[in-house]
């Protein structure tokens, strides 16, 4: 399995960091399962940041440094984790729902087509998405990122074809339309800021009852 599509530099950086959202960090960490190159540079970038803390002088906490950490049990955690087990489900991503892809309770939104919802903060989404070989949600653009990881089967769209590891990330400006591959079902693990707009007003209707 080679992948072909990456997050970009910034946002591993930010990941190793620990400066992004429990979600974008969760998918970031799933990708990493898939892709060693990435999982290097994240290494990378822990290790620089683990020398610059040492040179920093001590800092008190926050009163509240407790309380918020509290507040954050139960939002996604993540651990790099190299290579998918067998059935195919990521270590961080099968922490994280606390069973594998094949147990997933899926909603249906048409015939062809299921989600299942993970995980909402404001504007913030992440869910997983099941599209049947050919399935398509429809031509939109998106009201802000959208971050997308296959797990399974693969999908193709105006900006290329993605496969299992591969990581998409859609700007708000990115009129698509992606539709799954012939063979087997696509599962995506996506994260969205923001719904996703489309041209038909029934479209976008329904979307919004879905919560996309």
């Amino acid at each position: 399995m080679t992948v072909r599509h990456h997050p970009e530099e910034d946002l591993l950086l930010a990941y190793a960091a620990g400066r992004l959202d429990p979600a974008i960090t969760l998918i970031v960490a799933t990708h990493l399962s898939f892709c060693a190159q990435c999982r290097a540079l994240a290494t990378l970038g822990d290790k620089i940041g683990g020398t610059l803390l040492e040179d920093l002088p001590p800092v008190a906490l926050a009163e509240d440094a407790l309380a918020r950490t509290m507040s954050r049990l139960g939002q996604p955690q993540a651990v790099i984790s190299p290579a998918p087990p067998e059935d195919g489900t990521p270590p961080p991503l099968r922490a994280y729902l606390g069973r594998s892809l094949a147990d997933v309770r899926w909603r249906r939104m048409g015939p062809r087509l299921a989600y299942a919802m993970l995980y909402r903060r404001g504007p913030l989404a992440m869910r997983l998405l099941r599209g049947a070989s050919g399935s398509d949600v429809g031509r939109h653009t998106h009201r802000g990122a959208e971050f997308t990881l296959v797990l399974q089967g693969g999908y193709s769209d105006e900006t290329g074809s993605y496969g299992p590891g591969d990581f998409q990330t859609a700007a708000a400006d990115l009129t698509h339309n992606p539709v799954a591959d012939p063979g087997e079902d696509c599962i995506n693990l996506a994260v969205t800021i923001g719904g996703l707009r489309f041209p038909s007003p029934v479209q976008t209707l329904v979307a919004r009852l879905l919560g996309f």
